[in-house]
């Protein structure tokens, strides 16, 4: 990647939430899409990432999944924003279809968990699933999700990205969702973008060097992880440091609201409060996430 596409990737992407209807089987509502797509960009993100794990990617459908990501491709252009897309989380055969879709798209990367029921063992095995995946990205930048309390699969990310490398042309970097900052901070390096996605962990990871994020908090307070990003690169650092504990408090408190304990639920709760709220003046929501059980 030439470094003013690295460059261009700076800042935050918002992983979307997906849009659902008011009704029993949570259809799709792609029309309120353009309208958050709108308030993104007014917001200062610099793109999105589609059916991620905040956006219950895993658990739509493969055609669901292909009609979220072609509405969010139009209203991505149409806004000037970003977008990256994730495939993983279904069978081998749905994930290289999502892949050759995505190919399609004028998107800006793919992004994947790894295979959740045939696990990977090993760095080798991880990037074999990977490069199968990538290949049909067509030129698409690929990046790996890196979620290991999700998908239990634990692994060392700078060994991955070392390999990865030589392995997968278009491999572009990693999605990092962890709390070892340090393994993180490891697989830093020029010509590769590592994308920080814990929310509490903003002002740590621009003190180690970190550039760009896609984290859930920023659907709700943008302005305060704005805050804490121009205080962190202004020098300002115990203004960033309150920032920090506060936005960690809010996160707390709209988790605890939630009894069984579902981050997705309530991140997705707060984010309909907030655009309830008369400033934000907003004529969309994202609706109710859908019941497993």
């Amino acid at each position: 990647m030439d470094p003013a596409e690295l460059k261009s990737f700076e800042g935050f992407l918002a992983p979307a939430f997906t849009c659902f209807e008011n009704n029993e089987e949570k259809t799709l509502n792609l029309a309120h899409i353009d309208d958050y797509a709108e308030w993104l960009k007014r917001n200062g993100a610099v793109g999105v990432l589609v059916n991620s794990i905040t956006g219950e990617g895993p658990i739509l459908g493969k055609i669901e999944r292909q009609l979220n990501a072609e509405a969010w491709s139009i209203a991505c252009k149409k806004y000037e924003l970003k977008m990256l897309i994730q495939i993983g989380g279904a069978p081998m055969p749905d994930v290289l279809d999502l892949a050759r879709h995505a190919s399609n798209l004028n998107i800006n990367g793919v992004v994947c968990i790894p295979e959740l029921f045939y696990k990977p063992s090993d760095v080798k095995q991880l990037v074999g699933y990977c490069k199968i995946v990538a290949k049909n990205c067509g030129r698409h930048p690929f990046f790996y999700y890196h979620l290991p309390h999700y998908t239990d699969v634990f692994l060392d990310m700078p060994e991955f990205c070392e390999l990865a490398e030589r392995t997968i042309p278009n491999f572009a970097g990693i999605e990092y969702s962890h709390s070892d900052l340090a393994m993180a901070a490891k697989c830093l390096a020029p010509n590769r973008i590592i994308i920080l996605s814990d929310s509490r962990m903003l002002s740590s990871g621009l003190l180690l060097g970190f550039k760009t994020f896609c984290m859930a908090a920023f659907n709700m307070v943008p302005e305060t992880m704005r805050d804490i990003y121009d205080f962190m690169k202004t020098g300002k650092i115990n203004l960033a440091k309150r920032e920090q504990k506060l936005l960690n408090s809010s996160i707390r408190e709209h988790m605890s609201r939630q009894k069984k304990g579902s981050w997705v639920k309530a991140m997705k709760h707060w984010f309909n409060e907030e655009l309830k709220k008369p400033q934000n003046e907003t004529p969309f929501t994202a609706g109710h996430t859908r019941k497993l059980h």
